[in-house]
């Protein structure tokens, strides 16, 4: 078994990094607490929101388990009204591709760990306080032993 569990979010924080204009990326403990945080614009969250089990292999003792890894990007646009909300999904757009860009097919370089994948994330994009998220789901599989 890893020595970490969550070997994946200091990974996945570096990885972000990389992608130029993002003032803070946070690592809160779900959703709820994301939309506490008074976000800077543009931010990531990136939020474990848990595991898939998939069935057991030599009676029980190997169990693929898939991690997945909810990455959500704010952007706040004083411009956007309810009425028109265009320039912040404009706003959002060249980060959106990246965050694609850098995640799907990504291998973490973990022993264990597998690539990741998009997935749907079953989160909406939302809004609140002048924010907009939008929110991507990607999964790694890791064998548990």
């Amino acid at each position: 078994m890893q020595s970490n569990y969550f070997a994946l979010e200091p990974v996945i924080v570096a990885r972000l990094k990389t992608i130029g204009g993002v003032l803070a990326i946070n690592t809160p403990f779900n959703v709820d607490d994301m939309l506490q945080i008074t976000n800077c614009s543009p931010s990531l969250n990136v939020i474990y929101v848990g595991d898939r089990v998939g069935e057991s292999a030599g009676r029980g003792r190997a169990v693929p388990v898939i991690q997945q890894w909810l990455i959500v990007l704010a952007v706040n646009d004083a411009s956007s009204q309810l009425e028109e909300t265009s320039n912040i999904r404009k706003t959002a757009d060249p980060f959106i591709r990246e965050i694609l860009e850098k995640m799907q097919g990504f291998d973490p370089g973990i022993a264990g760990f597998r690539p990741f994948e998009r997935v749907d994330s079953g989160v909406n994009v939302g809004s609140a306080s002048g924010f907009a998220y939008f929110p991507y789901l990607f999964e790694s599989q890791v064998i548990v032993q």
